[in-house]
């Protein structure tokens, strides 16, 4: 059981790493070279960094910690260790990527590949229940003294703000359109990416082995099987139909152990949107 957990915890932290790696690159591969400003602390980072040269990781730092601290002063509660390794493994890997070049002198293309590997990025690092910190706080801060906005009009009114004060110091209304391109792709992959972790297949499953195949669904995928009694019009005949719930990735083990009892068994699929309760975690869409 230890193991399994550190096994576990390992995983979390191996993806979060991988996250925030992920967004560095975009950042310093597309975004900062055309000075693109999407929004967030790193949209204020490229801002600064333009400005004034300072390293754009260690400014996002610099943001983070009054965020911090101020986040647990007046939300009352701690952001765990996880959205604090991930906001100072940011830091660090925006500040290493810098010395890459730029992939692309085209701005769509800069915004384009610059918003994807930020939302697949962020994704990540959300599925594994941290933050980067940045405007995500601000956000649940104008929520608290504004509650009839919400953290999601927030980060918006934020984010263009942002895009908006980078328009105006560069006088340039084409960054403007690529920040919005940039932010856009960014949101909907994150919605995408978590959206994906949360849907689950509906397995029903008509077998005369139905006693045998919900033994080993359940000790070998770890789902839960219901058994539900039908009546077959046909053949006239009463039998247990099972229902089981699992994840996209566990739909081929569950395959496989009905073939190996019986190649003849009916199955039918369905998508379940959302599911809450033992073995399913939810993860929201802010």
């Amino acid at each position: 059981m230890k193991l399994k957990k550190t096994v576990r915890t390992i995983k979390i932290y191996a993806a979060i790493t991988a996250g925030v790696f992920l967004a560095s690159l975009g950042i310093n591969l597309f975004l900062a070279p055309h000075a693109i400003v999407s929004g967030g602390a790193s949209g204020i980072a490229i801002l600064v960094n333009r400005l004034t040269g300072f390293p754009m990781g260690t400014f996002m730092l610099l943001i983070n910690i009054p965020l911090f601290i101020l986040g647990s002063i007046f939300l009352g509660h701690g952001f765990g260790i996880r959205s604090i390794y991930g906001t100072i493994l940011f830091s660090v890997f925006t500040d290493v990527t810098a010395l890459l070049p730029g992939l692309t002198e085209n701005l769509i293309m800069a915004s384009v590949f610059g918003g994807a590997l930020l939302g697949m990025g962020f994704g990540i690092v959300f599925l594994a229940g941290a933050t980067s910190g940045g405007t995500d706080i601000l956000a649940s801060l104008g929520h608290k003294a504004i509650p009839a906005v919400d953290v999601g009009k927030w980060i918006f009114i934020i984010d263009i703000v942002i895009i908006s004060s980078g328009a105006y110091i560069f006088r340039n209304t084409e960054l403007v359109l690529a920040g919005i391109l940039t932010l856009f792709i960014n949101s909907l992959l994150v919605d995408y990416i978590i959206s994906g972790a949360n849907v689950a297949k509906i397995v029903y499953i008509i077998s005369d082995k139905s006693e045998e195949i919900a033994k080993e669904i359940m000790e070998k995928v770890e789902r839960g099987v219901t058994g539900i009694y039908t009546r077959g019009m046909y053949i006239k005949e009463d039998r247990t139909m099972l229902m089981c719930v699992v994840k996209r990735f566990e739909l081929i083990r569950l395959e496989r152990i009905v073939e190996r009892h019986d190649k003849r068994a009916f199955l039918v699929y369905s998508q379940a949107r959302q599911v809450t309760g033992e073995g399913f975690k939810i993860y929201p869409i802010h």
